[in-house]
């Protein structure tokens, strides 16, 4: 191999949309979070509440029931009714947490081991079940202040639920009037919460004013970036003013034809690879409609008033030892894409021993879907048995802006022919996917940030509000009655 190629070379463009993917998620994720009654436990988690318990002898432990820890005006909860809160929450932790290295042990009582410094998991967990608490009669006082009451009977959903959820490990003291009560509470909170999500409106000109004062987030513009490799390990590596002297050269490349052709001639001229594969690597450097990334070095570059279309731009980046070229392609506009509903099963490359096997898999998978129905609902059936995907029921994914994607998954979701009820393979550097399309949101990508966002705003502002009128008055030393798991 010459000197002027790093085996790197060939996945740095792929790594790059990979790595701009994730922190997009991360990004959107933080922006989501949302300060409601199941802030702890998640939708899934709350699917587990209902979907039941088991009946069980206990033994009472009068503290535990008969001073409140957690009282507000109408409501009050026990020790008792906390500690199941408490229960669930480790029961979801220790089912949704992988690495091993922030787990408790299970063989070992909770208040022998430390969570983090002075702070048992015991406490860890007793203190999580207390502020959840405080989120459920929050929202109940609220949803007394108006009058809401649910279109079923609680009590009945409540006990539908104790029917069929394993509390073996529940602390012996909580009894089975305790988690209906809890239950119940925890129902009527998540519904006034889900009643005033679905119902809130907001007008269009807010909506307008939000993009005119925060017009970076909702925008995309789209770029092709090329990066060469440096390393002083000597012979077969570039040194970082060879990358350097390469870059000059490719920023001299102002059209999107241009910049591909001398990326295929660095190819022919330097790897072994085909001219086929040489051309499909250089296409692959496109980036369309890519969002914006606070703290990334092309995103802001290309987000800049110093940006132009045909512009370049040259980014040493020594933490990487890596020189990037940034074309500018399309200057920064609102996205006006829609987000895609799918469903998706992955198979990893770390499981398969490689893309290309997990690629096989999944094909495997497809083949085994076209014998069946063909429906969206065997597609789910399938995700719940082969997807590596644990966090989605049914493989679904919901509003998922089309520039969170790398650009050939993006252009297979965004196609004018796409259809409900397709079904493809795509690859990425994790493994391979088969995914189901199942819709378009009505509203515009740039519309749906907007909205998540002063929905969000505005219910911070309500709950402030709930929060004062609920005036939650907990008795401290109660905490320490609250327990996680039967001694």
């Amino acid at each position: 191999m010459a000197k002027k190629y790093s085996e790197k070379q060939e996945k740095m463009a792929q790594a790059r949309k990979e790595q701009r993917r994730e922190a997009i998620k991360a990004q959107r994720k933080k922006a989501k979070q949302k300060k409601i009654a199941v802030a702890t436990i998640s939708i899934a988690a709350a699917a587990a509440v209902i979907a039941g318990i088991s009946v069980w002898a206990v033994r009472t432990s009068p503290l535990t029931h008969l001073i409140p820890v957690k009282k507000t005006e109408h409501y009050a909860l026990n020790a008792a009714e906390l500690s199941f809160y408490s229960w669930q929450i480790y029961q979801q932790y220790m089912q949704n947490v992988t690495d091993s290295s922030v787990m408790p042990n299970a063989d070992t009582p909770l208040s022998e081991q430390n969570y983090d410094g002075d702070t048992t998991w015991e406490e860890y967990f007793a203190q999580a079940g207390s502020d959840y608490a405080d989120n459920v009669l929050v929202l109940c006082e609220a949803a007394y202040a108006v009058d809401f009451e649910p279109d079923y009977d609680l009590r009945e959903e409540a006990e539908n639920g104790l029917a069929t959820l394993d509390i073996s490990t529940v602390p012996d003291f909580v009894k089975e009037e305790d988690i209906l009560t809890a239950m119940e509470l925890y129902l009527l909170a998540w519904e006034y919460h889900t009643n005033i999500e679905d119902n809130f409106t907001l007008p269009e000109d807010e909506l307008e004013a939000y993009y005119e004062e925060n017009a970076e987030s909702m925008q995309v513009c789209s770029y092709m970036t090329f990066g060469f490799s440096y390393s002083d390990s000597g012979e077969g590596y570039l040194t970082q003013d060879e990358a350097k002297d390469l870059a000059l050269e490719l920023r001299r490349c102002t059209t999107r034809e241009a910049f591909e052709q001398w990326v295929v001639n660095y190819y022919m001229e330097n790897t072994s690879i085909s001219e086929e594969d040489a051309r499909e690597n250089a296409q692959a450097l496109y980036a369309e409609d890519m969002s914006y990334i606070a703290g990334d070095a092309v995103s802001e570059w290309a987000f800049s008033d110093e940006a132009s279309v045909g512009s370049t731009q040259v980014i040493d980046d020594t933490d990487t030892s890596t020189v990037t070229v940034c074309l500018l392609l399309s200057e920064p506009e609102r996205d006006t894409t829609h987000p895609i509903d799918l469903r998706q099963i992955m198979f990893t490359a770390n499981t398969y021993g490689s893309v290309e096997s997990a690629h096989s898999q999944a094909e495997e998978i497809l083949a085994q879907w076209e014998t069946s129905d063909k429906t969206e609902e065997s597609f789910a059936a399938l995700a719940n048995t082969y997807s590596e995907d644990s966090s989605a029921e049914g493989g679904l994914y919901t509003d998922v802006i089309p520039s969170e994607m790398i650009t050939s998954w993006k252009q297979w979701f965004l196609a004018p022919e796409r259809q409900t009820g397709d079904v493809t393979i795509l690859d990425n550097s994790y493994g391979s996917f088969l995914v189901y399309y199942v819709d378009q949101s009505d509203i515009t990508s740039w519309e749906l940030i907007a909205t998540e966002t002063l929905k969000q705003d505005h219910y911070d502002e309500m709950y402030t509000q709930w929060e004062t009128d609920a005036d939650v008055k907990t008795f401290s030393a109660g905490i320490h009655l609250i327990h996680v798991l039967e001694s």
